[in-house]
């Protein structure tokens, strides 16, 4: 039996803590099948691919970005600091902070597993709950 990973355990249920929160400030505009099916399709696997499978696997190859500060690697800070900075033509300086945050933890997924597959996953998985949050 494989053993458990209570890291993706704690990533699939804080959200349910948060997402209501979230959902107060969070805005999404005219949402009809096509935008509701790539929000938590399409959208996860693009920004996944550009985010952590090129640019974070791209800097986890340089000996700098691939050392450890507090058990992140600075490849995911910058990848993350980038990825929350991205999302600010769309939304409020305000989520920047818990963009960075999601960052970090699908960095740390794709660290994890050596891959991208958990974070497309996750980040699938967090968009259809802020969809399900907001109505």
């Amino acid at each position: 039996m494989a053993k458990a990973d209570f890291h993706l355990l704690l990533a699939l249920l804080a959200p349910l803590v948060v997402w209501p929160w979230v959902a107060e400030g969070y805005h999404l505009a005219d949402w009809r099948l096509l935008n509701t099916v790539a929000f938590f399709t399409l959208i996860p696997v693009a920004e996944e691919m550009l985010f952590r499978g090129w640019l974070q696997g791209w800097l986890l190859r340089k000996r700098w970005f691939s050392q450890q500060l507090k058990n992140v690697s600075r490849a995911n800070l910058c990848t993350s600091l980038v990825f929350a900075m991205a999302h600010l033509w769309q939304h409020a300086f305000m989520l920047l902070p818990g963009y960075f945050i999601v960052s970090l933890v699908l960095g740390h997924f794709r660290e994890r597993y050596r891959g991208i597959m958990v974070p497309i996953l996750l980040h699938g998985y967090y968009n259809f709950g802020l969809l399900i949050a907001t109505g």
